[in-house]
């Protein structure tokens, strides 16, 4: 259940490591247990400033509904960029990120499929970073 998380920016491999560090690391969650989100890293200088567009349309060799991409940005601030894959809808190259905390549950949650990649770019605030989901509005 590891999503690959494809690095883009090879300007600096210390905030590279940073970025993954806080990708994966066990963040505090009020509703479930924790284990940090299960990342498969790849690391291919060729992909070197690859926009999550152009990885959209490299070729696959097998079925992959899901792509976590580190980029220049992910070096400063570590957000995540998710690109949606899934051919069974049109939003093949729909993006979002996330802040670190985020990761581990959209991960989990696009390959039991409780959820769909919409939920979460239908959710990310205007600056395109999901945060997490409101709180519903207490009944009054």
């Amino acid at each position: 259940m590891s999503t690959l998380l494809v690095r883009t920016d090879y300007s600096d491999d210390s905030a590279w490591q940073a970025a993954v560090d806080a990708v994966t690391a066990v963040h505090d969650s009020a509703d479930d247990e924790s284990f940090g989100a299960l990342m498969q890293v790849v690391e291919a200088p060729e992909l070197d400033g690859l926009t999550p567009e152009d990885l959209a349309l490299l070729p696959r060799a097998g079925y992959l509904s899901l792509l976590a991409v580190a980029d220049a940005r992910t070096m400063i601030d570590h957000t995540i960029v998710f690109v949606d894959l899934s051919e069974h809808n049109e939003q093949v190259g729909r993006t979002f990120r996330a802040v670190p905390r985020e990761v581990e549950p959209i991960t989990v949650n696009l390959a039991l499929a409780n959820m769909d990649f919409f939920d979460f770019a239908d959710a990310a605030d205007p600056d395109g970073v999901f945060r997490g989901f409101a709180a519903p509005e207490p009944e009054a």
